[in-house]
């Protein structure tokens, strides 16, 4: 049927919209001489179709038709139907992607990521805090890009300080090593080990008063594991070699892994990470 022609040829053709040089692939002249109708036919197939809230509406000369669901993946989300200008679309679209909405700007924020932000979302406005969640998901599926749009979303929020630090630590890195991942994690003292010769801060001291993303944390070993567990369970750690003091620390805690994290992770530790957020692959 020549409207389903129409509908997929607009959704194609919506990925490529250039703003600045709108193109008469959009307009229905172009659209009747492509698929051999007449134009008010043509006319009336696009008008339905934006009363259905399958297109959107540019009313300017000529009047343009974009594919709103194609859009919303591509640029931003279109709540409405109509637009008097491609500048009053624009405008909408700077409110859409205000600075206060980074996960907008994400391709597939309102689809297939719709859910994963909710919940990462839940967990930045959960008091006393925030709450620590795992992002699972194949390599390529945005972890690392995801905690950091978290980071930059709670300043947007006031929910973090302005300057609070974002520390971004790979356990993966040391994963040959579990004595130096552990001391560069949580920190060591002095003569902790051989070269250990003063006392020296983590990555969780050094994400103190903001966010820690512990990237393929799968990679920590069973006793590492279990100082992150005193963090979860206490809000401190211990460096490596001090079994005395624990350092109070304040972070919100982001972790991720490719693996399957009931083989790798400790139950204890799982049971105190309340939030799992599952990345769709790519």
């Amino acid at each position: 049927m020549r409207k389903d022609a129409l509908l997929a040829f607009l959704m194609n053709q919506t990925d490529f919209f250039d703003p600045e040089n709108v193109s008469e692939v959009f307009t229905a002249r172009y659209l009747a001489q492509r698929f051999n109708m007449q134009r008010n036919t043509a006319s009336h197939y696009l008008n339905q179709l934006v009363a259905q809230g399958v297109l959107c509406k540019i009313n300017t000369r000529p009047v343009y038709f974009l594919h709103k669901q194609a859009f919303s993946q591509q640029f931003f989300t279109l709540s409405r139907n109509e637009y008097a200008s491609v500048a009053e679309l624009l405008a909408h679209g700077e409110q859409e992607c205000a600075p206060d909405d980074h996960f907008s700007l994400l391709i597939g924020h309102n689809e297939s990521l719709k859910r994963p932000i909710e919940q990462l979302k839940t967990a930045l406005f959960y008091p006393d805090g925030g709450l620590p969640l795992l992002m699972t998901g194949e390599s390529g599926t945005g972890k690392s890009y995801l905690a950091q749009l978290m980071h930059e979303y709670a300043i947007a929020q006031a929910l973090l300080s302005p300057d609070a630090p974002f520390i971004s630590f790979n356990c993966a890195q040391y994963a040959s090593n579990p004595e130096l991942l552990a001391a560069n994690l949580f920190g060591y003292v002095k003569g902790a080990f051989t070269g250990a010769q003063s006392d020296r801060p983590g990555a969780f001291e050094a994400a103190d008063g903001g966010m820690l993303f512990l990237d393929e944390v799968h990679r920590l070993s069973a006793e590492g594991q279990e100082k992150l567990f005193t963090w979860l369970d206490r809000g401190e750690i211990y460096r490596v070699g001090d079994t005395a003091q624990g350092h109070p620390v304040s972070v919100r805690l982001v972790f991720a892994t490719t693996d399957e994290i009931h083989s790798t992770i400790l139950p204890t530790d799982l049971r105190r990470i309340r939030l799992h957020v599952t990345l769709p692959g790519r």
